[in-house]
């Protein structure tokens, strides 16, 4: 009979980061380091609005260390709020799932048992030099499935009021909306968007739920590659956050047919954005559509 010899494992920094479900992470443990006791996941910088799907572990249970920000955790439908040095355990067989609230970034250690969790992971992985995107749910529910993980889809809306923020949390999210527009940070963007989200534009009969959503902000970005919003004013009150904003940008590609003019264009806007369990749930707009043909030829002056 021969035994393995149980060795140090040291992990650090300087080992290869990678993005997991868009959110930069390293392996801090792998169940080949400790004997299949356990994996030890970092995740560093998980921004407002992150949540991971609803799912159920079927092999390991699943704890969690806060490190920094606030962290929305469910459990068999319960929701607990957990800031930095709290722990939370998440049993195998119940399904589980979390979401960073408040208004910073949260980081976090996770740790499975036994371990064999952390293969998943690297499963998913895709580079850290990449930005982020959202994840291939196709591929994930597969991998799942071979890992003895059950999605059930988005996480459980949280009791109202739960992680509702005050004004200052709502003026903030609103403005890592408009920034992640201007950076074309679309996994941010579509974290900030609840479940039940609805837009309503100006000119637009229907309103727009999520995937025509996504295409009319990619639509728009195509037409006008560098376009970039500055806030001009915001306010909050309640469940409501309002932004009057001018957008800038060069009329660079094909927009609603026409051809691009490389004419500057600039407009302004009015937003009203109504929140729920941390995150938009409806968006109304009102801009100046006629002073935006106008600037690209497509109406006299």
């Amino acid at each position: 009979m021969t035994t393995t010899e149980q060795k140090p494992y040291a992990n650090t920094r300087e080992e290869a980061p990678f993005r997991f479900l868009g959110i930069p992470t390293l392996l801090r443990s792998t169940a080949e380091g400790t004997k299949g006791a356990f994996g030890l996941v970092e995740h560093w910088e998980m921004p407002p609005g992150f949540a991971s799907p609803y799912h159920t572990h079927h092999r390991e249970d699943e704890s969690f260390y806060v490190l920094e920000g606030i962290i929305g955790f469910v459990c068999g439908g319960k929701w607990v709020k957990a800031g930095p040095g709290a722990f939370v355990y998440g049993p195998r067989e119940i399904p589980h799932g979390f979401r960073v609230v408040g208004d910073s970034p949260a980081r976090m250690l996770l740790m499975c048992t036994p371990g064999g969790f952390e293969h998943f992971v690297l499963d998913q992985a895709t580079p850290i030099t990449e930005p982020p995107s959202p994840p291939d749910m196709a591929r994930l529910v597969t991998l799942a499935g071979k890992y003895g993980i059950d999605i059930h889809g988005p996480l459980p809306d949280p009791p109202e009021g739960f992680d509702q923020g005050n004004s200052q949390d709502l003026r903030a999210l609103n403005r890592r909306w408009i920034e992640a527009f201007n950076d074309r940070d679309w996994a941010t963007e579509r974290a900030a968007r609840g479940e039940n989200f609805r837009a309503y534009l100006s000119g637009m009969t229907e309103p727009m739920e999520h995937a025509a959503w996504s295409g009319f902000l990619l639509g728009f970005t195509t037409a006008f590659p560098d376009a970039h919003i500055s806030i001009d004013s915001c306010i909050a009150e309640g469940d409501s956050v309002a932004t009057r904003w001018t957008l800038r940008g060069i009329h660079s590609g094909v927009f609603q047919g026409i051809a691009p003019t490389g004419r500057a264009v600039q407009f302004s806007g009015i937003e009203f954005n109504r929140v729920s369990g941390g995150r938009f749930v409806e968006h109304w707009s009102m801009f100046d559509n006629m002073a935006l043909l106008r600037q690209i030829g497509a109406m006299p002056e």
